[in-house]
């Protein structure tokens, strides 16, 4: 793994942050030609920042982003600047994207350290998020007792 160490007059520095979140939308639409621009835009908005990626991996449904940074800065504006920039910027060149009120939730995770790698991050991530509810009317269940066998219900 990359390593970033700085240097100034009195210590020195080297912090990784481990990132992730999803967009808003559950069906996964991070794929193709919209995950291929998602990294250029995290590279590009990392750069003339006080931040430098180390490791990104785009998943259809979520994003990892390790990066090394002074402690100085804190990890929420990090994630914040990343998610704002590239929500905009992807949803003006994505039609697609506008169908959602918003690109990416609000929650996101982050771990500091070097000698965590991106599955044990994205693995908690996945723990700590609730439940998605799937779309549509909750079906109707059988009242206790019932329904039991192969037979169909029938309601007296």
């Amino acid at each position: 793994m990359w390593r970033m160490e700085q240097h100034n007059t009195s210590s020195a520095w080297h912090i990784t942050y481990h990132f992730v979140w999803r967009p808003m939308r559950a069906k996964a639409c991070l794929e193709g030609e919209i995950a291929r621009r998602l990294e250029e835009l995290i590279r590009e908005r990392a750069q003339g920042q006080e931040y430098a990626p180390v490791t990104l991996i785009v998943l259809p449904d979520r994003v990892y982003l390790a990066a090394a940074a002074p402690p100085t800065l804190a990890p929420h504006s990090i994630v914040c600047q990343v998610k704002a920039y590239t929500s905009r910027v992807l949803r003006e060149e994505f039609p697609e994207l506008t169908r959602i009120p918003s690109l990416w939730t609000r929650a996101y995770l982050v771990m500091a350290g070097d000698a965590i790698d991106a599955e044990e991050v994205l693995q908690r991530f996945e723990e700590s998020q609730p439940r998605r509810r799937p779309r549509g009317r909750p079906r109707k269940s059988a009242p206790a007792g019932e329904g039991d066998g192969d037979e169909p219900l029938r309601f007296v």
